[in-house]
């Protein structure tokens, strides 16, 4: 009586197997996608935190009744941000020569390369190895 019942749980522990598995890849998935909606909701707060600053330095800009205040907050940091982007242009420059001739040097060194490569066509069917010219 024993052995019908245990044919059923090695079939039930088949079919259940699989299923665990299944369940194991959906909670991997799940962690990864809380990492993601994470990373989301970081770089969402600090969006809106730069659009809170852009909208008061565009208050205190336009207003005319601010203009201490724009001489003291608003044109240090824009001259800052010009400093920063003529030093990240530059950079940016440097970069893109780089690559350009790290591309050149690449494609040509594949070129050299695979022009001396010999193509040797097999035929099929044809087995020529161990025989004799006499046939």
């Amino acid at each position: 009586m024993g052995i019908p019942y245990s044919k059923q749980i090695n079939i039930a522990f088949d079919q259940v197997t699989p299923l665990v598995a299944a369940g194991f890849v959906v909670l991997q998935t799940t962690r990864s996608i809380t990492y993601l909606l994470a990373a989301i909701q970081v770089l969402t707060a600090l969006f809106l935190f730069l659009i809170l600053v852009t909208l008061l330095a565009l208050i205190i800009t336009v207003n005319p009744e601010l203009e201490y205040e724009r001489e003291v907050l608003v044109t240090p940091v824009v001259r800052e941000i010009v400093e920063y982007g003529r030093w990240y242009a530059r950079w940016v420059k440097v970069g893109l020569w780089i690559v350009i001739l790290g591309a050149t040097v690449g494609a040509a060194g594949g070129w050299y390369v695979t022009t001396e490569v010999e193509v040797v066509e097999e035929v099929e069917g044809e087995d020529n190895v161990g025989t004799d010219a006499d046939g």
